[in-house]
């Protein structure tokens, strides 16, 4: 059986001789760090925006999103990086889609309604 080496233990003084000293080690090239901006996929906001007009709570067709709802739809859930909702919310108050206090809930909530498709020939 051989016995193993303690951490720091050399054989001889070339075992010693050539580990690296601090003065050796160089440090590592730069890493590109990476954002929260590096995960938001803007195009998942043009869909939305192709889906989705914003609308009145009382509209009746309208259809809430709240927190969770908004974090499923983007698939925007916190980690170590921070908050990714903030910046997907951010891109969609440029398309006037606007958190208001539902009325019903007392929740943040965002409005919309579904757009409705309109046929060459002009029908829905």
């Amino acid at each position: 059986m051989t016995k193993r080496k303690r951490k720091g233990q050399f054989d001889d003084y070339d075992d010693w001789a050539n580990v690296p000293s601090s003065d050796d080690v160089k440090p590592e090239q730069e890493v590109p760090k990476v954002s929260l901006e590096d995960f938001i996929v803007e195009e998942k906001v043009d869909a939305f925006r192709d889906s989705y007009e914003p609308c009145d709570e009382l509209d009746f067709e309208a259809e809430a999103f709240d927190d969770s709802k908004l974090r499923e739809y983007f698939k925007a859930y916190v980690c170590g990086l921070g908050d990714p909702l903030r910046l997907y919310v951010g891109l969609l108050s440029i398309y006037d889609f606007n958190f208001k206090t539902s009325l019903a809930t007392g929740e943040p909530t965002i409005f919309v309604r579904r757009k409705r498709e309109i046929s060459d020939d002009g029908r829905e």
